[in-house]
């Protein structure tokens, strides 16, 4: 039986040495902080390298079935589920690289790395007619734009502790923008000056898209993140009252 392949995904730059070791060991580059492998020792092919990066590297598996997402602070249980990786480089364009950064803050994805992202693999049609973007929107509109897409999907985390690590990512980073959210609507509320069209129709806009994440997040991976929907709430409050 062929084994089913490894993605590797290395959040820290390798040194010359460690990328030698690995092509030695037969494992291939696909994509810039991303390695593919078939090893059936994996654990033994990594030891002589991974202490360097045991803070930062994810590791998934191909899976055969889909595994449901659930994810339980107060029962300490980290379980992604069946994802889809999605790696991509982009054309050298300011205007491009500004426009995919904005798709994904429309999509339900997890950053790994600066271009690699994983998605929950999940039915998007459902979703169909919200400010959401799937995994295959975001694909179709980086090709669009002349990007190169590696993608891979039924895949599943190796560890535990790398489940915790990325959802810890993402919840800082979803704080900072859902605070940077209720800090501009705070403005606009106290300040006559900055009461313009365009901005309040922006904040509305990303305060929508934001509601149906976390509802999407909610249902699908049983992520529940009242704190901050409470802090999406007073703020969209607030532009209602403008």
């Amino acid at each position: 039986m062929v084994q089913m392949p490894f993605y590797i995904v290395w959040g820290k730059p390798l040194r010359a040495r460690d990328i030698t070791y690995l092509f030695s060991k037969g494992y291939v580059k696909i994509h810039k902080g991303l390695w593919m492998s078939r090893s059936d020792n994996l654990n033994v092919d990594l030891k002589p390298i991974i202490d360097r990066y045991s803070d930062s590297i994810t590791i998934l598996k191909t899976s055969r079935s889909l595994q449901k997402a659930f994810i339980s602070f107060e029962e300490n249980v980290y379980n992604l589920g069946s994802l889809i990786l999605i790696a991509y480089d982009l054309p050298r364009s300011t205007r491009i690289r500004k426009a995919v950064s904005r798709i994904l803050k429309r999509s339900p994805c997890f950053k790994l790395s600066p271009s690699i992202y994983l998605f929950p693999h999940i039915k998007y049609a459902k979703y169909k007619g919200t400010p959401l973007v799937s995994p295959s929107d975001l694909i179709r509109r980086i090709i669009v734009y002349g990007g190169r897409i590696t993608c891979a999907s039924r895949l599943i985390l190796v560890c535990d502790c790398s489940a915790k690590r990325i959802i810890r990512e993402f919840l800082n980073s979803l704080d900072k923008r859902v605070e940077s959210v209720y800090k501009n609507c705070l403005m606009l509320e106290n300040d006559e000056s900055l009461k313009e069209a365009k901005l309040s129709s922006e904040l509305k806009i990303e305060i929508k898209t934001l509601k149906t994440l976390l509802k999407l997040y909610e249902s699908e991976m049983g992520l529940k993140l009242n704190d901050i929907y409470s802090k999406i709430y007073k703020a969209s409050k607030i532009l209602s009252s403008l």
